[in-house]
């Protein structure tokens, strides 16, 4: 599988695409299921990284890291930026309640 374009991800079995500008105006058409997620970046070139992020700490830790690095660790030809599971075994956690979690944020 290749994560360069959205044709080869549907082929790959992924469906519901929607925009994070969509999810932040109603997330309600999230399945309440287990499941494998993708989060993607459709921006066409590299994107502009902030000095410090937004998303604040986590757990205690601060998540920043330096623009050097971000830009190193940037993956040319690919719009995956993460890939996620919601469910694992013993836990409730569906694709809405994951997603939700990013939101929120």
């Amino acid at each position: 599988m290749t994560f360069s374009n959205v044709d080869e991800i549907k082929k790959a079995g992924f469906t519901g695409f929607k925009r994070m500008g969509e999810l932040f105006d109603d997330s309600s058409m999230l399945p309440k299921i287990k499941g494998v997620y993708l989060v993607l970046y459709l921006g066409g070139k590299p994107p502009y990284f902030l000095k410090v992020g937004t998303g604040g700490h986590f757990k205690g830790k601060n998540p920043n890291i330096s623009i050097a690095q971000l830009n190193n660790n940037w993956v040319d030809d690919t719009i995956v930026l993460y890939i996620g599971k919601a469910g694992k075994e013993g836990s409730n956690a569906t694709l809405q309640s994951r997603l939700r979690q990013y939101l929120s944020n």
